[in-house]
């Protein structure tokens, strides 16, 4: 083998290596690293490989030509990056070039095409992009992800070629992220029943959900289908006839719970207040110092609460209450 046919082996030997040590970095960091964190993560580890300044990682819809976004991480992008990128879109190739060859990344020169997109490049200090779009075949989200240097820097066919076979690995340890923050709210809930976990953004639309999730919703509403959540369920929550759904804020997503709903639903404030101090072993008089009302108070809740939970006794009421999520 000559000297030239040598180093070009040991080229993509070396390569090689660093993809796949960059893979399971970020798969690793995907299993370890926060809902909130990430993104950052990641993103910190592929400049180590692929030299970038700042960042746009997201999550959309392409919907009649329009990009339509649900999520977005920006990486060392000024907050009104977002709104002043929306004022410029009609004029933005990025996208149309982007999804000519759907997973292929391509590089665009912001300063070399449409005024708008020179504006942008200018206002934020960028002069050249290197974006890829994996669009998910079951829910039809595109993950895009876009890498931007300042002038005087450019990205190669290197780049290029690096950056289209790593978008899958990508997305995928984005789904992997959410799916490990369902499974620790799960180990933290493992007393409860009947709950199932879903990561929604915005828009109400699903990213990624526990089986039983759908089961449950279909309990409400028989002909749902999804990945939008159904008209009238908000992402920030939903009490209804059979099911009601809590919500957690995680950066711009919203982890939801949602439980097939209990008797306890029925109980006013004060006949839940009882039944939890009941279950706890509580006498009807300490009960009514607690909540500073008499004794024959706390008999009258207590006769109510029974009727509507329809037991007799406090093991019962205790039963029910060691089943039920609190409020």
């Amino acid at each position: 083998m000559s000297d030239m046919a040598q180093r070009a082996a040991t080229e993509t030997e070396r390569q090689l290596t660093e993809l796949s040590e960059l893979l399971l970095d970020i798969h690793r960091l995907s299993k370890e690293r926060s809902l909130a964190a990430f993104h950052d993560a990641a993103l910190q580890r592929l400049q180590q490989v692929l030299p970038f300044d700042k960042a746009w990682w997201g999550r959309a819809a392409h919907i009649d030509g329009r990009v339509e976004e649900h999520s977005f991480h920006l990486f060392d992008l000024a907050p009104g990056f977002i709104e002043d990128w929306h004022s410029i879109q009609h004029e933005d190739i990025t996208v149309e070039r982007a999804h000519q060859i759907p997973g292929h990344a391509v590089i665009v020169d912001m300063h070399a095409h449409t005024p708008g997109l020179r504006w942008l490049g200018e206002r934020h200090g960028l002069s050249e992009l290197l974006c890829v779009i994996h669009t998910n075949p079951l829910t039809q989200l595109s993950d895009h992800l876009s890498l931007y240097r300042p002038p005087g820097a450019s990205f190669d066919d290197r780049h290029r070629r690096l950056l289209t076979n790593l978008v899958a690995h990508l997305s995928a340890a984005v789904d992997a992220n959410q799916i490990r923050t369902l499974i620790a709210r799960r180990e933290r809930l493992t007393q409860q029943q009947n709950l199932a976990l879903a990561v929604c953004d915005r828009h109400g639309v699903l990213h990624s959900a526990e089986r039983g999730f759908a089961e449950l919703l279909s309990e409400e509403w028989p002909d749902w289908q999804g990945p939008q959540l159904p008209e009238g369920c908000a992402p920030n929550g939903y009490l209804g006839r059979s099911i009601r759904i809590e919500s957690q804020v995680a950066q711009d997503l919203f982890l939801l719970t949602v439980h097939r709903r209990s008797p306890l639903d029925y109980l006013s404030a004060r006949e839940l207040s009882v039944a939890r101090q009941l279950s706890q072993g509580q006498t009807y008089k300490e009960i009514a110092r607690e909540l500073g009302i008499a004794p024959s108070t706390v008999r009258h809740h207590l006769r109510s609460l029974y009727q509507k939970l329809d037991v007799h006794d406090k093991a019962s009421v205790a039963t029910l209450l060691s089943q039920t999520p609190p409020s």
